[in-house]
């Protein structure tokens, strides 16, 4: 998956059900399972807030950690 503002808007129109297990999927697909046994939160809103607030030095640097984890 590419991650760019797009997608980040993308993400934020989803349910909140859809973007916790997207975000599950993705970071499982990256090699690192730190949300494998996470609930999802009744409230995603801070969650919400935090990606609407990615610069794009943020998204390269999500996408660079991303990347290294399939590697390994």
């Amino acid at each position: 998956m590419k991650i760019d503002k797009n997608t980040i808007n993308m993400l934020l129109k989803m349910s909140d059900d859809r973007l916790w297990s997207t975000l599950k999927f993705a970071m499982s697909r990256s090699g690192n399972d730190i949300m494998k046994d996470l609930k999802q939160p009744e409230d995603l809103s801070k969650l919400r807030e935090v990606l609407a607030g990615l610069t794009d030095d943020d998204i390269d640097r999500v996408s660079e950690l991303l990347e290294k984890g399939k590697k390994k």
